[in-house]
Formats: C-alpha cells, sequence, structure tokens
C-alpha cells in the first residue's frame, strides 16, 4: 500500500508533464523523492515555487482513501519508468506519467485498434462485430475506447471470438463511461484489460477524449476505422496514428451517408480499403482460414424467437421472457452487434 501511495503522489504532484517524465527516466526512486529537500529538487530543474508546492502535497492520508479503493478493485498503477509499462506508449507524444489498469495486460505485437462512430450505422456495427470476431478468433488483440457504437461492437465482437480486447476509458474508474457498458467491462478483464491514465474520480469529460485517443493508436500496430463522419473524433486518432508511423486501414461506406464521410476520404487519401478480414491479416502475415459466428446462447435465443412474431420494445421483451431486465439489454447489444436486429427508433426492436 505505501508504495502505491507514493506513486499516486508522485502523479499528482502540480509539476510539468515532461519534467515527471524526466524525473522518471532518470531513474530517482519515489522514495528518494519524496525524502528530498528543496535544494534537491532545484538541482533536478525544478523551481522555487514547485518546490514550495512538492512539500505542501507531504501528507499520505491524502491518498489514502484513494489506494484502498484501488486495491479493493484490483485496478494496478504503472508508472512510465516500470517494466510493466507498455513499452509502445513510451515512443507517443506526451506519453501518459502513469496509467491504471483492471486486468492482464497483453503482448501488443499483434493487435489493432478499431475506431468509428458513436452513432454507427447497423452496416456499420455488423462489420465491427464481425471484422473483430474473426480477427480475435486468429489472436489478434482488438484496441478500442469503450464508446456507443463501432468501439462497444469490436469488444463484443472479440470477446465472442473468444480473443483479447483492450478499453482505453476517457475518465476514472469510478465513472465508467457510457454507464451501460458496466457489464462489459467485466467481461473484458476477463481475458484482457480496461486502461486509463486518469484518476479514478475522474468524470468523463469531453476534453479528455481526444487525449485518450493518442493511446488507443499507441497500444496498437495498425488502425482501422469504421464509419466516421466528417469532422468526426475518430479523426483525431487517425492522425494520432499517422504522428506514430503506423498504418491506417478504412471500411468502404456508403457514398450516401454522413458517417461513411470520412472513411471514404481516408481511402482517396490512401488508407487501405478492408472488404473482408482477410484484408487484415495479411497485414500480419497470417493465413486466413474461415471461421463461423459462435452458436447463439439461450438468452440470445429466447428475444429472436420473440421478434419473431413482431417487433416489441423493452418492456415488452421485459412481460414476455423470464429476463431480467440487465440480461435483456446485454442481449440486445450484442444481437444488435451481430447485425440480426436492429433497433428501429427509441427502443423499440425488431429483426433485421
Amino acid at each position: 500500500m505505501t508504495n502505491l501511495i507514493m506513486k499516486i503522489w508522485f502523479a499528482n504532484l502540480p509539476l510539468r508533464h515532461v519534467l515527471k517524465l524526466a524525473i522518471l527516466e532518470n531513474l530517482v526512486s519515489i522514495d528518494d523523492f519524496w525524502n528530498y529537500k528543496k535544494i534537491d529538487y532545484i538541482k533536478l530543474g525544478i523551481n522555487l515555487i514547485e518546490a514550495d508546492e512538492i512539500e505542501k502535497t507531504k501528507d499520505k492520508n491524502n491518498f489514502r482513501e484513494m489506494c484502498e479503493y484501488l486495491v479493493n478493485e484490483k485496478i494496478e498503477f504503472i508508472l512510465y519508468n516500470e517494466t510493466d509499462y507498455p513499452e509502445a506508449l513510451k515512443n507517443i507524444y506526451y506519453p501518459p506519467v502513469g496509467i491504471f489498469i483492471k486486468g492482464k495486460l497483453p503482448n501488443f505485437n499483434n493487435s489493432i485498434a478499431v475506431i468509428g462512430a458513436r452513432k454507427a450505422s447497423d452496416y456499420g456495427k455488423t462489420a465491427a462485430y464481425k471484422l473483430t470476431y474473426e480477427l480475435a478468433s486468429h489472436g489478434i488483440v482488438v484496441v478500442s475506447g469503450m464508446a456507443r457504437g463501432i468501439d462497444s461492437c469490436s469488444h463484443r465482437g472479440s470477446i465472442d471470438g473468444n480473443g483479447v480486447t483492450v478499453a482505453v476509458m476517457g475518465s476514472g474508474f469510478k465513472n465508467i463511461y457510457p454507464k451501460e457498458n458496466a457489464d462489459l467491462v467485466e467481461e473484458i478483464v476477463k481475458k484482457g484489460c480496461i486502461i486509463t491514465e486518469y484518476m479514478p474520480d475522474m468524470m468523463p469529460l469531453a476534453s479528455n477524449f481526444p487525449a485518450r485517443n493518442r493511446i488507443i493508436s499507441g497500444l496498437a500496430r495498425f488502425l482501422l476505422v469504421i464509419e466516421a463522419g466528417e469532422k468526426s473524433g475518430s479523426l483525431i486518432t487517425v492522425g494520432c496514428a499517422l504522428e506514430q508511423g503506423k498504418d491506417v486501414f478504412a471500411v468502404p461506406g456508403n457514398i450516401f451517408s454522413y458517417v461513411s464521410c470520412g472513411t471514404n476520404k481516408l481511402i482517396q487519401d490512401g488508407a487501405k480499403p478492408i472488404t473482408c478480414v482477410q484484408d487484415i491479416l495479411e497485414e500480419f502475415n497470417f493465413d486466413y482460414e474461415k471461421k463461423t459466428i459462435n452458436t447463439l446462447d439461450e438468452y440470445e435465443n429466447a428475444i429472436l424467437n420473440l421478434l419473431k412474431i413482431g417487433g416489441m420494445k423493452i418492456d415488452e421483451i421485459l412481460e414476455n421472457s423470464s429476463l431480467n431486465s440487465e440480461s435483456i439489454l446485454t442481449t440486445l447489444s450484442k444481437l444488435e452487434c451481430r447485425g440480426l436486429i436492429k433497433r428501429v427508433y427509441g427502443n423499440y426492436y425488431m429483426l433485421y
């Protein structure tokens, strides 16, 4: 616990980001740094005002409650200079001083980041699910941002393909966003992990997500974009990937759909068009063998059988089945990602 408190204390210090990284790169131990006097801080390039502020923060009780939460939730905190810190992140612009991790960090040698529109079309969701399902079944790690739409379908496809997936959040662990993905978080950490650079109490502020995108692209070998509008936030991630020297792929979209303007433009500008999973696997130099989507579970079959009668709202499904509301929401999300059902308006669902 003491070591964790010291690391959290250091990460929260009111110092310039670049200076914190420099201190860690110079292999200054956190314990020694805590015990330094003002003159020692100044020798490291810290000005007198900053040295005074550091002295004011030296109360371990300030971070004890947060650290107890992290221990209870089995969340690790890894600093930039620790051996478990992903090597790929050290090479990006403005690498995090530390990252919070729940689950197990995978090997990112064979990995792909998959991103796209939150308000994705049925076509986009199905493409995300089926591509990531087959990628996962071939051992490719899928990295995404756990947002609604393409991100969620990508994580779901990877899980159903018995693969490993990594979600990078733009908030702290006490504020899972979106809230409906709380169950997805638990499934992700069984084989993969959730990552964030933000302290547990951090809310999902809009300004956090562009910064988060550099981590998504930084962790993966390649970036795949599935549906992105002309001014989509996904294009920020594309910019990060290009700066990091990563190859970008894009799924061609409907030329009349606003959520495909960005992806189609990427292809015009040189992104590799993806029309099947083989287009991606060949970049990993993998042999391709056709995989089929795994069989439906009892919950999925139950809802599909209900929808064969006709379209229904969530409360109608609840009334006509033995499933609870939590199971219904999770199952509807899975079926929608697979392209077996669609939400036509509001909470009204019908067979695709």
